[in-house]
């Protein structure tokens, strides 16, 4: 069993029905799965329906994120967030608005002047895929409120990859005696200056992502028992398989029997091959545990508790140091040199006309080492923020670069990725067009004059550009020469490309000769690659075929896919995709059966 299907849900409320706490896990999309919880606030006097207003804008958070994300196949980025916010908070007004319209309040700075509020706490993990073990995490996280995402490892322990929102900060041991208000929080009635938080945070080993509302750790008498908890219960727990392990159970039972709060605990234990392999992994961090970091008691000295605390926070806010709250303005300007003034020669007399040359060229040298000194960092610096979907920061920094050199491509090859991801995150279609155009612009007429290395995912994505802009032959001619170079059977994610160059073969008249080049390449990519790769090659060749007429080879062709397909479902084949060759193989099968009776 590997741990993919694994997870842990904890829902308890203090009074029953009374609740205002809510959950999400959705575990439906290829690459990603989807954790949050979802803390109602301040509401248990003002709500309808028989519902407090806490339980009511959980419930509306924790529904319309679930629903969000299905468009983004389970993904957060800097740019969703501030949508969700909007519809989440939009929601929650439209509800206010109509069953509790907003009064006057003199308690001004409290939750008395917000309506249906909540706090927010998602994280987006990449799945183990099959048999695959997942060593390095790229976790987005978003988050509003106090609820928090946890990452609890096996060598360092709980650490906090959220930071609470609070009007006076806290530590995590000042938090456990205090209750600071929260400084933001989502409602019906939002502060314009208030913002859901995005972070990523790469994680480079095994271990448990968890998603908490404060119920789960609030209410200890110091941080580290609530890591006792979890690993205490784990090492507990019996049953070797998802469907037998009782940790679940064992967690539950705790918290009701100390619970003070509502509790909602999510968590997705990732890079594990099963409940033998985590509990073991976990073995040696919990005996640390037990053995240095006793519970305080009620004698206790705060001094000594202190001295745990400063000793355990080390590696509990480790990642604390990452977090940035703001955005870089939009006319930031990163600091480098900007020094225009001309080299100054020297022409004392003792000083020869060979030295002089020599110190021109020394100083030339300098330059130019220094200029592309410069423009590595800032290339560098782009392509960090694109990787982390800080689109327009990454796009700032290749504008930056083309002032130094206006010819710079690999520059401009990366603007046109920044575009094209831009273009799918915009909703207004006027602007979506704009944005491939741009991509489109710097791929054709730039980075496509100084062939390289990117040379075929250059054509590759003006194909996917032009088809997504209803450009079929252009979009059919840019991924035939995308299919012509050596080697480019060896790039990956080959099948949507194809799926959008037949889609566009199929809208233009010159079609059969226009097939063979793809045909070759998916024969090409059948010899090369294994198992799902090679079925959707057998796929795609099949329906150029059949496209050409072809129906006999396009029928050898269609049932080496769904053999492919059978014989590696069990090991993460998608349904749709099996189904779509089995539809497909019985359409061929019947033209070609119909053709030979005639």
């Amino acid at each position: 069993m590997t741990m993919t299907k694994f997870n842990l849900v904890v829902n308890i409320e203090v009074i029953e029905d009374k609740g205002e706490d809510a959950n999400l896990f959705d575990a439906d999309f290829r690459e990603n799965l989807l954790i949050g919880v979802f803390d109602g606030l301040g509401g248990r006097s003002a709500g309808y329906d028989r519902k407090t207003g806490g339980r009511i804008a959980s419930e509306v958070a924790s529904q319309i994120s679930k629903k969000f994300f299905k468009q983004w196949n389970g993904k957060i980025t800097p740019e969703n967030v501030i949508l969700l916010q909007q519809e989440i908070c939009s929601s929650l007004k439209i509800l206010a608005d109509t069953n509790m319209p907003k009064t006057s309040s003199r308690l001004k700075g409290s939750l008395m002047e917000h309506r249906l509020c909540t706090t927010i706490a998602l994280a987006s993990i990449p799945k183990q895929q099959g048999q695959e073990k997942i060593k390095i995490f790229e976790a987005d996280l978003a988050w509003m409120g106090d609820s928090r995402i946890y990452f609890l490892s096996p060598t360092k322990g709980l650490q906090q990859l959220t930071k609470d929102d609070l009007k006076s900060p806290k530590d995590a041991l000042e938090m456990l005696r205090q209750d600071p208000p929260m400084s933001q929080f989502l409602t019906a009635d939002l502060n314009p200056r208030w913002q859901i938080h995005y972070q990523r945070h790469r994680i480079e080993e095994p271990g448990c992502f968890l998603a908490c509302t404060d119920g789960c750790f609030q209410y200890f008498s110091a941080p580290w028992e609530f890591e006792k908890l979890l690993l205490e219960m784990l090492y507990k727990s019996e049953g070797d398989t998802m469907e037998k392990n009782t940790w679940q159970q064992l967690i539950k039972q705790r918290y009701t029997e100390i619970k003070q709060d509502d509790v909602s605990l999510i968590l997705y234990p990732g890079g594990f091959n099963g409940i033998k392999h985590l509990k073991s992994s976990y073995q040696e961090r919990l005996q640390y545990l037990q053995e240095n970091f006793m519970p305080p008691t009620a004698n206790a000295r705060y001094e000594d508790v202190q001295t745990l605390w400063e000793k355990y926070r080390i590696d509990y806010e480790y990642y604390f140091q990452f977090i940035q709250y703001t955005e870089p303005p939009a006319n930031f300007k990163p600091s480098f040199s900007e020094d225009k003034s001309s080299l100054v020669i020297s022409t004392t007399s003792n000083l020869s006309r060979t030295d002089q040359f020599k110190e021109i060229s020394d100083s030339s040298r300098q330059k130019a080492a220094s200029k592309a000194e410069e423009i590595q960092s800032l290339l560098d610096r782009a392509n960090s923020c694109y990787e982390n979907n800080q689109l327009k920061e990454a796009e700032n920094f290749c504008h930056h670069i083309l002032k130094i050199d206006a010819h710079h491509s690999e520059c401009k090859y990366l603007l046109g990725l920044i575009y094209t991801q831009s273009a799918f995150m915009e909703i207004d279609c006027y602007r979506k067009q704009q944005l491939f155009q741009n991509a489109a612009l710097y791929w054709k007429n730039e980075v496509l004059k100084n062939p390289g290395e990117k040379l075929i995912h250059s054509y590759r994505h003006l194909g996917f550009i032009y088809y997504k802009l209803s450009q079929w032959q252009k979009a059919v001619d840019s991924y035939q020469s995308s299919f012509k170079p050596e080697a480019a059977e060896q790039l990956n994610d080959w099948e949507e490309h194809l799926e959008a160059f037949v889609i566009s073969l199929n809208l233009i008249s010159n079609k059969y000769e226009t097939a063979n080049l793809a045909i070759q390449l998916c024969q090409k990519i059948a010899n090369s690659f294994s198992s799902e790769n090679k079925a959707y090659a057998y796929y795609f060749m099949a329906v150029l075929q059949e496209i050409k007429g072809e129906l006999y080879p396009a029928l050898i062709s269609i049932q080496e896919a769904v053999k492919i397909y059978n014989s590696s479902y069990s090991s993460g084949v998608k349904y749709e995709k099996l189904q779509k060759a089995r539809q497909k193989h019985q359409e061929i099968q019947n033209k070609y059966y119909y053709h030979r009776s005639y």
